[in-house]
């Protein structure tokens, strides 16, 4: 055989043998779950912080060729489907011997779902990448999606909580003999609650009970939370299971009967527990006060530009027709309750026709802030139509401060202002000496109930609902957008803005 001839079986010998032998030199670790991968129907594949070889994007492409249906983030899954979804974060490191890919996939919750990992002695062409990804999905060993083992993924890692079978008629026919009892939900309507006396022997005086759940984890009739008592009848004690049923101490504050709220301190942050009162509603005004609503008109303020106009709940309640006037307006037009907070003393409503506001309120001088701004002392003022029979329909100005930053009897829900208001200014706007508005205006205290208690007229006690839930209902409208300020606050600007609001 010529020289020639050899050598070059020789040199084809050796790239066979680089590229059978010294490419892949591959390090495989054991999956974490491997049947759990199957549990995977959306995967979504995190960036590398050191990718010079497009191995994420090799990743994603091979996930589609395996089965899996790709998304961007995990918030593009619906909540029924969320344990469905899986996140793979990977990462490529550079050794001696060429280089190490691991990959990491994990739940929606952050629970490993499976793991893998392999080394290359060398990477730079696309098929050596491919190669490397492909291992690495063998490795996992994904056969399709299996709709029995999110199942048994939930029954494994969130074994079922203790029931206790009770239904919302069943609460609402007890007698309640504590100010906790009742029905109650999260923010988000996530879960509604029923808390209601603990069985005898488990170590709580009350249990929290999934009416209703928006959490594939949790079925009715578990007990999602574990209270007791204390000393104070308005602080409680209490386990909480998290969405993940891990449990996590708290204390609870019960605030004006309506509100439950506590901190909880968890491995990624702190977390706020809030619950509102859904049932019994509690409509009477406290002991001392009275509204100032003077027969079926009150004041609302505009928040969005596109007719959404905050008023107190007790203005329209019951009412089957609401109207709602703006300054310089010669017709009125009608409005509709859109959602509503009784506990609070709120509602929202939506204008018919918001085309109008054009011409009155072209520009917004003030904005929904939060109340925690708001400081003892502060000037504060009021605009709106106290009286309307006497002093007529154009809107009021009224200033004061903050004399409490809190309400009748200390309730936390409410600011104490000095401002002087009339029946009729129910539902108007509390501004901070910025123009921000920092409550709603709600009661003045009632000066013939405190003369016959105390032998003394009060003078200038009035009260006004913290914005604060103002902006929690708000929160829970869909698609809705609070108005920014667009134009510098004053009083002349501002009552643009404000409405009589009138209900029959």
């Amino acid at each position: 055989m010529p020289m020639s001839m050899n050598k070059g079986l020789f040199l084809r010998s050796v790239v066979q043998v680089l590229l059978a032998g010294l490419v892949f030199l591959f390090l495989f670790t054991p999956s974490a779950a491997a049947n759990d991968i199957n549990a995977c129907k959306y995967l979504m594949v995190k960036d590398f912080s050191n990718d010079p070889y497009g191995i994420a994007e090799e990743l994603r492409v091979q996930a589609k060729a395996k089965g899996f249906i790709v998304i961007s983030k995990i918030g593009d899954v619906s909540q029924t489907d969320l344990l469905k979804a899986c996140e793979m974060g990977g990462s490529w490191s550079r050794e001696a011997s060429g280089g190490h890919l691991a990959v990491r996939v994990v739940d929606a919750s952050g629970e490993l779902i499976a793991e893998a990992s392999a080394g290359a002695s060398r990477l730079g062409v696309s098929a050596t990448v491919r190669a490397l990804v492909g291992k690495i999905y063998s490795q996992l060993r994904y056969t399709g999606f299996d709709e029995s083992t999110p199942q048994q993924r939930i029954l494994r890692e969130y074994p079922p909580r203790p029931k206790l079978i009770i239904t919302e008629d069943d609460i609402k026919k007890a007698t309640l003999r504590n100010r906790v009892e009742g029905i109650w939900s999260d923010l988000e309507d996530k879960y509604r609650l029923g808390i209601v006396p603990a069985p005898a022997g488990g170590g709580a005086d009350y249990v929290a009970i999934i009416l209703r759940s928006g959490s594939p984890l949790w079925q009715p009739s578990e007990i999602k939370a574990e209270i007791r008592t204390t000393a104070s009848p308005a602080v409680f004690t209490c386990t909480y299971f998290m969405a993940n049923k891990k449990p996590f101490g708290t204390t609870l504050t019960l605030d004006h009967d309506s509100i439950l709220h506590g901190s909880i301190t968890t491995p990624k942050g702190p977390f706020d527990l809030t619950l509102m009162r859904v049932w019994p509603e509690i409509t009477k005004e406290p002991p001392g006060t009275t509204s100032v609503k003077e027969g079926a008109s009150g004041t609302g303020f505009l928040i969005t530009r596109n007719g959404l106009v905050a008023t107190n709940w007790h203005v329209v309640a019951d009412a089957k027709n609401i109207s709602a006037t703006f300054p310089s307006w010669n017709t009125s037009v009608s409005a509709e309750v859109v959602i509503r907070d009784a506990v609070n003393d709120l509602a929202i409503l939506r204008l018919s026709d918001p085309s109008k506001l054009a011409s009155t309120c072209p520009e917004l001088p003030f904005q929904l802030a939060s109340s925690n701004q708001a400081t003892l002392g502060e000037h504060v003022s009021v605009i709106g139509y106290p009286l309307t029979p006497i002093l007529g329909s154009t809107p009021k100005f009224s200033d004061g401060v903050v004399s409490s930053k809190s309400g009748f009897q200390d309730d936390p829900t409410s600011l104490q202002i000095s401002a002087q208001i009339q029946p009729g200014s129910s539902g108007s706007p509390l501004f901070d000496s910025e123009g921000n508005v920092v409550g709603i205006v709600v009661a003045t205290l009632d000066a013939a109930k405190v003369y016959r208690a105390a032998n003394a007229l009060p003078q200038n006690v009035n009260f006004a609902i913290k914005s604060d839930y103002l902006l929690n209902l708000f929160a829970m409208l869909p698609g809705e957008s609070l108005a920014s300020r667009t134009t510098a606050f004053s009083p002349e600007k501002a009552a643009q803005c404000v409405a009589i609001i009138r209900a029959w």
